[in-house]
């Protein structure tokens, strides 16, 4: 008895050496979850964070939820708090419904961190990657005060209210838009991440105010939408569209003279710096509570910038 039970302790020893070594081989566990299936923006973040975690030694798991929406993610969040990760970096697609899922992932011991977006109580939140998006709407209006000489209607497609970064980019747009006498703005519409609604608002729009001047889209899929529904209404190219994001449909639609500027974050940059912070979290270095991104205003013809930019899913 006292020789079996010595053979299983030495085995258990073994399975948890075997395990611990396996863990500090790998740096850690990480769990991404992205924001939505399909985006060329999560799928370049999500590249972007592959090739570092290789880099760093981490082990990375993706997940993204089928929807850009808090009940299509909050069930991803849950199946990833039962992996138990050392770190999650996610992309919270609500301010506030995914608090209470993300605050019971850090309580069972991951440390968490944001990336791209962020939600309201961010107590137990170890940092936030972003991008200035505020300062990003304040860019896309100054560009769009130029591009119409000071004057006409302008229109906005963004996400309902809920998103940080669609809010943000819809906040700093209006702030500086209505800083300009000649520009008449109509307000914000939304299209819930889908191209056809984005199009038909468009043209309903058009019906509306046949002197509409320019569209501010604050994410490509509503960009996308938004030149099939000058292209139905035949008024591709002679309103002036702002788009932000720099997915490859929209670097070709600037290219061709359907998009007028892009305000372009930089993806692979996000998941390269989230794997970064995951690795020092996980070694217990101390980290800043917000570390900034990239982004740039592409103004027309400069084809070089918007080659640059381009969201590239270049690892799947």
């Amino acid at each position: 008895m006292k020789k079996t039970t010595l053979l299983a302790a030495i085995s258990l020893l073994s399975v948890a050496a075997a395990s611990g070594s396996a863990h500090a081989q790998s740096g850690g566990n990480v769990a991404l979850v992205l924001g939505v299936k399909g985006s060329p923006f999560y799928q370049a973040l999500q590249c972007g964070a592959q090739a570092k975690a290789k880099e760093l030694g981490l082990t990375l798991t993706v997940s993204a939820p089928d929807q850009f929406a808090a009940d299509s993610q909050i069930p991803v969040v849950n199946a990833v708090t039962a992996t138990k990760p050392d770190v999650a970096a996610i992309v919270p697609t609500d301010t506030q419904a995914l608090v209470a899922p993300m605050k019971q992932l850090a309580d069972m011991g991951a440390k968490v961190i944001t990336v791209d977006q962020t939600i309201n109580d961010t107590s137990f939140v170890q940092t936030q990657v972003l991008t200035n998006n505020e300062a990003g709407g304040k860019m896309a209006a100054v560009d769009m005060n130029d591009l119409l000489g000071g004057k006409g209607k302008v229109l906005v497609i963004t996400q309902p209210p809920g998103s940080a970064a669609q809010d943000a980019r819809v906040t700093g747009f209006e702030e500086q838009i209505k800083t300009y006498s000649g520009i008449e703005y109509l307000g914000p519409q939304y299209q819930s991440d889908d191209p056809q609604k984005a199009a038909e608002i468009v043209t309903s729009t058009l019906s509306a105010h046949p002197d509409l001047a320019g569209i501010f889209s604050t994410n490509d899929q509503g960009a996308i939408g938004a030149i099939t529904g000058l292209r139905q209404a035949g008024a591709a190219g002679k309103i002036k569209v702002i788009a932000y994001d720099a997915a490859t449909a929209e670097v070709n639609a600037f290219k061709n003279g359907q998009i007028h500027a892009l305000i372009a974050q930089d993806p692979k940059q996000e998941g390269e710096v989230a794997m970064e912070i995951a690795a020092k979290l996980i070694k217990g270095e101390k980290i800043d509570k917000v570390t900034m991104t990239d982004i740039v205003s592409i103004k027309a013809g400069d084809t070089a910038a918007a080659e640059k930019y381009e969201y590239k899913a270049d690892c799947m």
